[in-house]
């Protein structure tokens, strides 16, 4: 048998995918506190002849929806990121758990797919899934490959159904003929969606983590975290040093 083609080493993304989930639950949060703002909004809407001190729970309460908007919109880059970081190391360990290997999309089409307008529908999609497929043992693939838990697909419908709700509010947000209720009402309804997507992917993430965790540990691969330490009973020159014994 040749000898395997390029043999790479498996490092462990799980403390990536741990921050990711973190991330997931706080932008879950926060989306789901400014939902609830949005719909107690509803109660108090705002009109251009009011003054301040005519509606001041209104007043708060969009000031309150704004400084939301810019903390869901820090934590949502910073998942963003740390999910792509997360999927570049997943992906590159599938060739530590199996050097022949071939996947249907490299890991750099993993990451860039869901920059790709139209192709964002899918592609990321089939890479989340293939990532998920490949991460078990070589044994596997001698076997029907398995197909993902039902959440997968789940994740993706919502996640996708949430960004068009989103970008459908934000326009007609922006539409002076829709009165601001229909706007906010399905701004509160794309929120809803997020934070759904957000539950999902919070299970994708944690699956793909056990699953390569797993496999790691059933092909002895271990976890690297960085160089040994240097031995300290060899002197520069790499000749012994005698240690003087006491008399």
């Amino acid at each position: 048998m040749n000898p395997p083609p390029n043999p790479a080493p498996f490092v462990s993304a799980h403390f990536r995918a741990r921050v990711v989930k973190i991330l997931l639950i706080a932008g879950a949060v926060a989306t789901g506190i400014s939902s609830a703002a949005e719909a107690i909004s509803l109660a108090f809407p705002l009109t251009d002849d009011q003054e301040v001190g005519d509606n001041p729970i209104g007043i708060a309460l969009v000031l309150i929806i704004f400084l939301l908007a810019l903390v869901e919109l820090a934590i949502y880059s910073a998942t963003v990121v740390f999910f792509l970081m997360w999927l570049y190391r997943a992906h590159d360990n599938l060739r530590a758990f199996n050097p022949w290997v071939r996947t249907d999309h490299s890991r750099g089409w993993a990451i860039g797919s869901f920059f790709v307008p139209f192709v964002n529908l899918v592609i990321p999609y089939r890479a989340v899934k293939e990532v998920w497929q490949k991460s078990g043992p070589p044994d596997e693939a001698f076997l029907a490959e398995p197909g993902p838990p039902a959440f997968f697909p789940a994740w993706w419908v919502f996640w996708l159904f949430a960004s068009i709700t989103s970008n459908i509010s934000m326009r007609l947000a922006f539409n002076e003929n829709v009165p601001e209720s229909t706007a906010t009402i399905v701004s509160i309804v794309a929120g809803v969606l997020f934070i759904v997507a957000a539950v999902f992917a919070y299970l994708v993430v944690d699956a793909i983590d056990k699953r390569q965790e797993e496999t790691s540990e059933k092909l002895r691969l271990g976890k690297l975290s960085g160089p040994p330490p240097p031995p300290t009973n060899l002197s520069m020159s790499g000749i012994a040093v005698a240690t003087p014994v006491s008399e």
